[in-house]
């Protein structure tokens, strides 16, 4: 019985031996047809492949979107713990801009790492679209709470907005794709 390709082999393994026969002694000043080890090579060194790195401009940009959600969410949470919505739309209004900005700007930064892990090396419009998805997560829900701080909107409105916001990233991807 030998071991086939994806039967517990591991990277350090180099040799396909067979396992139901017994390896025959060498025999030391005489020639023999048979090698004490039957089988093939299958690998010789093998070597970690290490990640490409993130190139210093996504580095230096997905370190300044980091800081700016980090600021964002402080003042919304500042905002938040220092207003009453009910009396004080405007600044209700401020507040759920600050957590839209935060959103956008954090989930743009997570997506933009998400597409350097997913697909290593040269990748077309990867910033375009990591920023393009973090604005429409924002704007979603920064517009949904402004919607019901003025006491409009709904759950089913914001499905609606979000299957809108699906639709229109999946078309604007796939143009992207096949555009010439």
């Amino acid at each position: 019985m030998t071991l086939r390709d994806g039967e517990g082999r591991n990277p350090t393994e180099q040799l396909e031996l067979p396992l139901d026969q017994p390896i025959a002694p060498i025999e030391l000043g005489r020639s023999t047809s048979a090698a004490p080890f039957a089988g093939k090579v299958l690998r010789t060194n093998v070597a970690a492949q290490t990640p490409p790195r993130i190139p210093a401009a996504d580095q230096r940009l997905i370190r300044i979107l980091g800081a700016g959600a980090l600021l964002a969410v402080i003042a919304t949470i500042a905002g938040a713990l220092t207003i009453d919505p009910a009396g004080e739309p405007t600044r209700a209004l401020a507040v759920a801009g600050a957590l839209a900005l935060a959103v956008t700007l954090g989930l743009t930064a997570l997506l933009l790492l998400r597409s350097f892990r997913g697909h290593p090396g040269v990748w077309r419009a990867r910033r375009r679209r990591s920023l393009r998805r973090g604005l429409f997560a924002g704007a979603l829900l920064g517009g949904y709470l402004a919607l019901r701080i003025i006491g409009l909107g709904g759950p089913t409105g914001l499905l609606i907005a979000a299957a809108l916001v699906a639709v229109a990233e999946v078309a604007i991807s796939r143009s992207e794709i096949d555009s010439v």
